[in-house]
């Protein structure tokens, strides 16, 4: 199995978080973006369209014959080969709303992270209590149980805490508000399958959130 990213952590990650989880080996090929100001990336346009992909973009992921890009698809196919979460209708259609709803949270991160620094430094806060909310629902989603998808983790679960944790590292308040989310943290960093990811200084986590030309890594 072979997973294609940039040297951040950005979109792969939750994908390497649920393949450590599963204790899966996998490959990791990585492309480096080049120093400013041009910040080069023919390292990887110049195959882009060459490795056989239907839709080529990063993250991709190859196991056998399989070939596929985009996070959220790459997270379903590794669930459903190795028999992680619920399978009823109702279940996995929450989990995927769930998923896409992150995927959105998300995004006013990733923008206010790759403007320019005077923007992120006006923007920071409005851009957290923006995104208070978004928190609000997650929680209330989230309710009691463990995980997001009851009991045990699933992919969701992998891709949250990545949202989450970006969060938290642009501002260390953001979820302060949100005490059940800072359990779901710690309960993810508990996992005993994560214990290396999350102790190893070699480990993905100490690569930068975002890519070079971002005003915040």
């Amino acid at each position: 199995m072979k997973l294609g990213y940039w040297k951040i952590r950005g979109l792969a990650e939750p994908v390497r978080l649920l393949l450590k989880y599963l204790e899966q080996d996998f490959e990791e090929v990585v492309y480096e973006c080049g120093d400013g100001p041009t910040f080069d990336k023919s390292c990887w346009f110049d195959i882009k369209f060459t490795l056989g992909y239907d839709f080529p973009n990063l993250p991709y992921l190859e196991d056998g014959d399989v070939k596929l890009t985009q996070t959220i698809p790459i997270i379903n196919y590794i669930c459903a080969k190795n028999g992680v979460g619920p399978t009823d209708a109702k279940s996995v259609a929450a989990l995927d709303m769930c998923i896409h709803f992150l995927a959105d949270l998300n995004m006013s991160n990733v923008r206010l992270c790759y403007s320019s620094a005077e923007n992120l430094a006006a923007n920071k806060a409005s851009t957290v209590a923006a995104a208070q909310p978004g928190f609000k629902q997650l929680a209330a989603f989230l309710g009691d149980k463990q995980f997001l998808g009851g009991d045990k983790p699933c992919g969701a679960d992998f891709f949250c805490y990545e949202v989450l944790d970006r969060w938290v590292r642009l501002e260390s308040t953001s979820l302060a508000d949100h005490p059940s989310l800072t359990s779901f943290l710690d309960r993810i960093r508990a996992l005993p399958q994560l214990s290396t990811y999350f102790s190893s200084p070699d480990s993905t986590r100490t690569w930068p959130l975002n890519n070079k030309m971002a005003s915040f890594k």
